[in-house]
């Protein structure tokens, strides 16, 4: 089966506009805790759990606005967004947590590679939530 050269370029662009907004998330929900953390003291935990919460509104806007240039009602798109970035924040957490916690990792190697894993499994999510599909008819 060969897929259609507009798929393969459609795709392509979605993974480079995705990994443009994973960075600017990535700079935002590292940045933030260790500007709290090392500037503010503010205790490691607590400045992860602020920055993954802050970080909600941008990811939405840029993953529906400028990944995958979604067409739906907006309401739709954020009731789904809020519902999956919810789950992944809270999964996200509770990594950060174990490997913290239990795994005695320095918060940002905890952070990067909790990030860096659920970053793979955002893309395929929300390229399903956000991408071109036929609507089902009613």
């Amino acid at each position: 089966m060969r897929i259609p050269q507009a798929t393969i370029h459609r795709t392509a662009g979605q993974l480079v506009r995705f990994g443009m907004s994973t960075g600017v998330s990535a700079t935002m929900t590292i940045g933030l805790p260790v500007l709290l953390h090392e500037v503010f003291g503010i205790e490691q935990r607590i400045a992860v759990a602020i920055s993954q919460s802050s970080a909600l509104l941008v990811n939405f806007l840029m993953i529906r606005v400028f990944v995958f240039r979604s067409k739906r009602a907006a309401p739709r798109d954020l009731a789904y967004y809020a519902g999956s970035a919810a789950a992944f924040r809270g999964l996200e957490y509770l990594c950060f947590l174990a490997l913290f916690e239990l795994g005695h990792f320095f918060y940002l190697t905890a952070l990067v590679l909790t990030l860096g894993t659920s970053t793979l499994i955002k893309f395929v999510w929300y390229r399903f939530l956000f991408g071109e599909r036929p609507e089902p008819v009613v």
